[in-house]
């Protein structure tokens, strides 16, 4: 990669538009899946869907030793085109380790998956044995996480954009026909041969490339392997510490119906988000690991990830707050309702994402998966501490103004880490703009929220426009200046 390319907004934009165009047919086929899953099961079946994988991600997080991360980081410092041999051994690392936590899973499983049914979530014993079942799942997940790794640690962008937009379009169709057919019977196969699926189609499309090859019975290859663990384990920890904030989260809301009102609401939320922060992980991770080290690049880089994430999420906010109700009714069932002014009130939450997210990176970059422990467990505790206050104050709109809260209070606390820490400034130009983004989305919030419908879309729509063309402007300006 030119060292132009590195810090070319041209670049950041055709990846966000890469990958926001895969994540947006991925919403599509997901929202199908949701809107099937809605009218088959409704809030209760989606409430037990979210307590199956809660419990599978804590199982998941047990084993995880971090490699997805690890791999991509030690991967993005291999020049692709000059050692094609070092990266074919490191392949193998990465896939023996991932074979042997996928080996580790299914015990672990055995053993908590159970236990966590009857104590955490008060399922029947059936329902919890349920969670056995899920063994395959248990299984083929860190397959699946090895496989990302070496395809997003290589730079082969346009393969993981599609095997991404293969998976989810084969497991909505595999999710709408078993629960039209086994209605609440089927959830088990879906989690179990959706991500079963994911693995398969991984290792199919980075086979062609690196073939597959592991030494599970070579000590060497798990010794070389050891530096990824030693990167590994705090990420380990942060998902660890990640999936039992949101077992925590669950245990604060009263009942299964509306832990599924609240998880449906949690993934609008987050698919929003991903239309534009999808690439992050994908392309500005590998960037900015290569670049890390010249103060220089690295802040330009930085800047203009958040200013294209910024420019581009704050008007799809504002267009996503408005319609929000609209959404509910056409995408799920009139049951969902609820969801409606959680999703309003989280409107900060998903501008500032497009923040935090790029700073959140540069800590691993850096090779400090330490700090980012440290980093995410603040934001896990902030997490559980506005939840538990605004839930048991407002009830279910009062977990978006948690989000809101903990959004804003995260990208603060992030911009004074990376500037002391990693000599990271953000230019004065985005802190504008993230002060009047924030303004406008706020403006858009109390819009929503008062029952003048008229009055909303009056107001609601020319300020949509005119920041949409502010947006415009701003990122061709940014182009010209190149």
């Amino acid at each position: 990669m030119k060292n132009k390319e590195y810090t070319s907004t041209q670049h950041i934009l055709k990846y966000i538009g890469v990958f926001g165009s895969v994540e947006m047919l991925k919403i599509l086929a997901n929202l199908v899946k949701g809107k099937t899953t809605a009218f088959l099961l409704g809030p209760i079946g989606a409430g037990i869907i979210a307590i199956y994988i809660n419990i599978l991600d804590n199982i998941r997080s047990c084993t995880n030793i971090g490699l997805e991360t690890a791999g991509i980081q030690r991967l993005s410092e291999i020049d692709t085109n000059k050692e094609k041999e070092q990266i074919l051994h490191v392949a193998k690392v990465i896939r023996t380790w991932s074979f042997g936590t996928a080996l580790l899973s299914i015990p672990v499983c055995l053993l908590f998956a159970f236990s966590l049914g009857t104590t955490l979530f008060d399922l029947t014993p059936d329902q919890s044995f349920d969670l056995i079942l899920l063994l395959p799942a248990a299984f083929f997940a860190p397959i699946a996480i090895g496989e990302c790794a070496i395809l997003k640690g290589t730079h082969k962008l346009k393969r993981v954009a599609t095997v991404e937009l293969l998976v989810t379009v084969c497991t909505a169709i595999c999710t709408i026909a078993i629960y039209s057919i086994l209605k609440l019977k089927g959830i088990v196969l879906v989690i179990n041969l959706c991500i079963a699926i994911e693995a398969i189609l991984h290792i199919l499309f980075c086979y062609s490339i690196y073939p597959y090859r592991i030494s599970p019975f070579s000590t060497d290859t798990w010794k070389r392997g050891l530096p990824l663990l030693k990167f590994g384990i705090p990420y380990f920890i942060t998902s660890l510490l990640t999936a039992i904030t949101t077992t925590i989260t669950y245990k604060f809301i009263s009942t299964t119906e509306e832990i599924g009102l609240y998880k449906t609401g949690f993934v609008f939320i987050m698919y929003f988000t991903g239309i534009v922060l999808s690439s992050n992980a994908t392309d500005y991770f590998p960037r900015l690991t290569s670049i890390c080290h010249d103060t220089k690049q690295k802040n330009k880089a930085i800047n203009k990830q958040i200013m294209a994430g910024l420019h581009i999420t704050t008007p799809l906010t504002m267009v996503f707050l408005l319609a929000m109700p609209l959404i509910v009714i056409i995408l799920l069932t009139p049951d969902f309702m609820p969801i409606t002014n959680m999703c309003i009130w989280a409107g900060l939450f998903l501008v500032h994402r497009s923040v935090a997210h790029p700073l959140e990176y540069v800590s691993l970059a850096h090779g400090q998966s330490w700090m980012f422990l440290i980093l995410e467990s603040i934001y896990n505790l902030l997490v559980i501490f506005f939840i538990y206050i605004f839930y048991h104050s407002y009830g279910l709109p009062g977990t978006g103004i948690a989000l809101s809260v903990v959004g804003l209070t995260n990208s603060t606390i992030l911009y004074f880490v990376n500037k002391y820490c990693y000599n990271v400034s953000v230019s004065l130009p985005n802190i504008l703009n993230i002060m009047l983004c924030t303004t406008l989305v706020g403006i858009t919030i109390a819009l929503c929220l008062q029952p003048n419908i008229t009055l909303r879309f009056a107001l609601g729509i020319p300020l949509v426009i005119a920041t949409a063309a502010y947006s415009l402007f701003s990122i061709r300006r940014e182009i010209s200046n190149e």
